[in-house]
């Protein structure tokens, strides 16, 4: 019987225009967080650690949807005015 070799999930590299993207939106969350929220405080209400915080806020991770919706509820907003302009700058 022939062994199945595990199979090994592809890993995407962002390109310039995807990072670009991820960190605009983690510098409008960040503005719109710092005012009402430490990224402690903001971590436990997103139902995240603090260090992921970080992350999203420096670009430095694809968000899931689900994380996404979380933000925009915290931030009194919809996905849509979170993400509204983001790519015009």
């Amino acid at each position: 019987m022939q062994r199945l070799r595990p199979k090994t999930r592809k890993r995407h590299e962002p390109n310039a225009e995807e990072l670009a993207f991820r960190q605009a939106l983690g510098q409008r969350i960040r503005a719109l967080r710092a005012p009402n929220y430490s990224q402690d405080e903001f971590a436990e209400v997103i139902d995240v650690f603090r260090s992921h915080v970080s992350t999203i806020e420096t670009g430095k991770t694809d968000l899931k949807l689900s994380t996404l919706l979380r933000i925009a509820a915290a931030l009194d907003l919809t996905v849509d005015e979170l993400l509204r302009d983001l790519e015009q700058g």
